[in-house]
């Protein structure tokens, strides 16, 4: 005997859980005439009748009843599945590096929930190389890498450096800022050139103490927040902390031009809306921010 289809199975429940063919009807957004004729095909399928018809309402016979109890657990089974997958693709993973996570994208989390409601965010941390073909819980991925047309992903926005330092150090005399040292970061990609120093180093009076050099931005940024040096942050990454009054410039007229963020995609997850939707906010979120810095001239 070959097997009902899910659709007349759902039908069937349907009416035999409301115990009416219109009221199945209105549920399911199917007319009366629709339900009464799959439920027909359904019986004439088993070879019995499911239902007992009156004028005014059906009732189920013995296999009515037997087969209303499997599908009933099976349709509900379906609809918790169901509700899982929709709740699963409303989640979108960003592996991001860790500064740009710490400094620029949580400080916007509020936002970004305001702009996509009903979309969460999951937020990994980390510099190793993005290869979303092979990994398969990142959908995007924000890295630092060559502007060069030909890199890898789109360019999300291109930076500047400039050196940032506590306020009360920003504006104190300028022999404190020759007391303390120069904060920089190493490229975790090796095939990046360093952030030149000479127009930050050419502020300072011979016998400053040495740059140190951190692993990551994020350090480096905390600690002069801290007041334990002067960092060569990027814009990007300084702008939370200069809004919030924990950084400032020392130097207003020093920068030097860097690198740039890049967003990739996983190819799997590029044709889901909801990932679509982050990536677009990633780039508006980044494209305001390039038109406010536009105003400083470099």
């Amino acid at each position: 005997m070959a097997r009902p289809s899910l659709a007349a199975m759902r039908v069937f429940e349907a009416a035999a859980r409301l115990g009416s063919f219109k009221e199945a009807a209105g549920e399911l957004a199917m007319t009366p005439t629709a339900v009464s004729h799959r439920i027909r095909n359904l019986e004439e399928e088993l070879g019995q009748p499911l239902f007992r018809r009156s004028h005014r309402k059906v009732e189920l016979t013995s296999a009515g009843v037997e087969l209303f109890e499997a599908a009933r657990g099976a349709v509900a089974l379906l609809d918790a599945a169901f509700e899982r997958l929709d709740a699963g693709a409303r989640i979108v993973c960003v592996s991001a590096t860790p500064a740009f996570a710490a400094l620029w994208l949580a400080p916007r989390l509020s936002t970004l929930a305001a702009a996509l409601p009903g979309v969460t965010l999951r937020l990994e941390a980390s510099h190793a190389p993005a290869d979303l073909e092979r990994v398969r819980d990142i959908d995007l991925a924000v890295r630092y890498g060559s502007r060069s047309p030909t890199g890898t992903g789109r360019v999300l926005a291109g930076e500047r450096f400039r050196a940032y330092a506590a306020p009360h150090v920003a504006q104190g005399p300028p022999e404190a800022l020759d007391r303390l040292p120069l904060l920089t970061c190493r490229w975790q990609a090796r095939d990046l050139a360093p952030v030149s120093l000479e127009v930050f180093e050419a502020r300072r009076e011979d016998g400053a103490p040495p740059a140190l050099s951190f692993d990551d931005e994020h350090h480096a940024a905390l600690a002069a927040v801290s007041g334990k040096g002067i960092v060569i942050l990027s814009e990007i990454l300084a702008g939370h902390l200069v809004e919030a009054g924990l950084l400032a410039e020392p130097w207003p007229d020093a920068c030097v031009a860097g690198h740039a963020y890049r967003l990739l995609a996983a190819p799997a997850s590029a044709v889901r809306r909801d990932v679509r939707r982050v990536a677009a906010w990633l780039e508006a979120e980044l494209a305001g921010d390039a038109a406010m810095r536009e105003r400083t001239p470099p």
